[in-house]
């Protein structure tokens, strides 16, 4: 006799098939057709596709993360190469702040030794790039004004300039 209408899988798949290809009659199937597996060399052609897709997946996965990986890297040390400018700007910037105001002081003082001392820190700081170069007007116009420290302050002077130049040139330090 048979199995069942609900149970006989062989009805069930034409019926399912009836019901989704209906009206697409170009696909070959037609009510009541019985179901056939796929034929061995279909299987073994899609077994060895498979097979292909699956090891030049496992050729070009590790291509494409090593490459994210490597761009990833390249960002992080440009990042980490323009954050480190910044700082040092910004440790410079607050050298040549300190510098500032302790020489102001001494340059203001009516003691020439002071203002000496002034002149030759001044002139150190130049040379280490970390001179306050809002003073160099200051420092010419005491020159000026006090001709016993003009030498000194011509140096100190040139020592800015220098220290411009390289700043504008990149040398730091």
């Amino acid at each position: 006799m048979g199995l069942p209408r609900w149970k006989n899988p062989d009805v069930l798949s034409n019926e399912l098939m009836h019901k989704r290809y209906e009206g697409k009659r170009s696909l070959g199937v037609q009510p009541g057709d019985k179901l056939t597996a796929m034929p061995e060399s279909t299987v073994s052609q899609l077994d060895d596709r498979l097979d292909r897709l699956s090891k030049i997946a496992g050729i070009l996965l590790p291509l494409v993360l090593g490459l994210v990986g490597g761009l990833y890297t390249y960002e992080k040390d440009q990042s980490d190469a323009r954050n480190l400018r910044r700082e040092e700007r910004r440790d410079l910037a607050q050298v040549q702040y300190g510098n500032l105001t302790a020489l102001i002081p001494l340059l203001t003082s009516q003691d020439q030794s002071n203002r000496l001392l002034a002149l030759e820190i001044f002139t150190s700081e130049a040379k280490k790039h970390e001179a306050p170069l809002d003073l160099v007007a200051s420092i010419e116009r005491l020159g000026s004004e006090h001709p016993e420290n003009l030498k000194q302050a011509m140096d100190a002077v040139a020592a800015a300039k220098e220290q411009t130049k390289d700043e504008k040139s990149g040398k730091n330090h």
